[in-house]
């Protein structure tokens, strides 16, 4: 590299491994992990651009450079399952158009859809009903509404401004299915709709990161 100033360098593919570089003035070297060291859940195999919450467009899978929702690259990593904050996303709520996220286990294998509408709420397998009146009452009366899809701990739920507007308790098999969630990937939406990206749980894969949005300015 010569003289040229380096101020970032992003690793992928290395889990397991560890860096070491040779200290400043005033500075400590650092040791390696040593074995059996914790690692945590959340860490990210490809580090994402952002370093704080920011609103990124909820581009759909449904396009050929993402293999019609088939390339992993495409995907937010983000255990649902044990997250407390769930999925933010900003749409225009309406009737019949439904708001869609194609769920999958850690290796890609798709487990379902949650699909859902001012009319009504969709969970491949497990649910399907009318959406409840509050929901309709909570959305905004213009543009687009705030809501938060969060599936912890087995319990399906909707919120708008922190309330919670619908919910259903999973169980049996469907519970069972549902706990295997650690990708989700957005269909019938536009990338002028946006989701919370948050990088200290959400990991993003390579289209993610040639999106503008992900660009730190």
């Amino acid at each position: 590299l010569g003289d040229a100033r380096v101020d970032r360098i992003i690793f992928r593919h290395m889990a397991g491994f560890y860096i070491r570089g040779v200290p400043g003035d005033g500075e400590k070297e650092t040791s390696p992990p040593t074995a059996g060291t914790p690692t945590s859940l959340t860490a990210s195999a490809t580090p994402s651009l952002i370093v704080t919450d920011k609103e990124v467009p909820t581009c759909t899978c449904w396009t050929e450079e993402c293999n019609y929702c088939s390339n992993m690259e495409c995907t937010v990593q983000h255990d649902l399952t044990s997250s407390e904050r769930g999925i933010q996303v900003s749409t225009q709520l309406k009737w019949k158009k439904l708001n869609t996220l194609l769920l999958y286990d850690q290796e890609g294998e798709r487990i379902g859809y949650f699909r859902f509408s001012l009319s009504a709420i969709y969970l491949t397998g497990c649910i399907g009903c009318r959406a409840p009146g509050a929901l309709r009452r909570a959305k905004a009366a213009e543009g687009k509404t705030s809501w938060v899809f969060s599936l912890r701990d087995g319990v399906v739920q909707i919120k708008i401004d922190g309330e919670v507007l619908y919910e259903q308790k999973l169980v049996g098999e469907c519970r069972e299915r549902y706990a295997q969630v650690r990708r989700y990937a957005f269909h019938d939406m536009t990338c002028e709709d946006t989701f919370l990206y948050v990088p200290s749980e959400m990991d993003t894969g390579l289209f993610w990161e040639t999106q503008p949005s992900m660009i730190v300015e």
